[in-house]
């Protein structure tokens, strides 16, 4: 039942992103992460990316986030991309039986490795202390590692890591995901 949910909130989420410029979406053996990212140069002096997006794993937890990060390259043709934004989390432990809600500061860094076929090394990670962490949390980290090519100009695979940690309020550490993971990112 509560995957009904958290695939209706990511219809909704599709639906009210329409204008959303990629969609991502990443396997591993005992989660599904989908991610809409839409590009707006609106904001910061090299784009913002906002985000919207939630991952479900074998265990019945779902996690959702909104996020912004503002991107920007360092002056000269430098190959490499940094960020700063923030997120903020929702989400529903079914084995820990806990719910945490937290605000998240968060960074950014790609590679762009030159060559025929475009690819990039990048990781971002977010993390909310005990001060912007509740309900049943304490704290929250969240650590994205990958290595990703441009197949077509529209398309891009990749394979990286994800952990996403939950420090539960009177108890231990709640690994949501912790998994290598293939996946997809389609624009449009």
């Amino acid at each position: 039942m509560k995957l009904n949910y958290w695939l209706a909130g990511m219809l909704l989420g599709l639906a009210c992103g329409a204008q959303a410029a990629e969609f991502e979406l990443a396997l591993s053996k005992d989660s599904a992460a989908i991610d809409i990212l839409n590009d707006s140069a609106m904001l910061g002096s090299g784009g913002a990316e906002l985000s919207f997006g939630g991952l479900y794993n074998d265990a019945d937890d779902i996690e959702a986030h909104i996020g912004l990060l503002v991107r920007g390259v360092p002056a000269g043709e430098q190959p490499f991309s940094f960020g700063l934004g923030g997120r903020i989390y929702f989400a529903n432990l079914d084995e820990a039986d806990a719910s945490v809600g937290a605000l998240a500061l968060g960074a950014g860094a790609r590679y762009l490795i030159p060559g025929n076929i475009p690819m990039t090394v990048g990781a971002d990670v977010y993390f909310a202390p005990g001060i912007t962490t509740f309900s049943d949390g304490e704290d929250l980290l969240d650590l994205k590692i990958r290595f990703e090519a441009d197949v077509l100009p529209s398309a891009t695979a990749f394979i990286g890591y994800r952990n996403v940690v939950v420090n539960i309020e009177d108890g231990p550490s709640y690994d949501i995901d912790e998994n290598v993971h293939l996946g997809i990112r389609i624009l449009f």
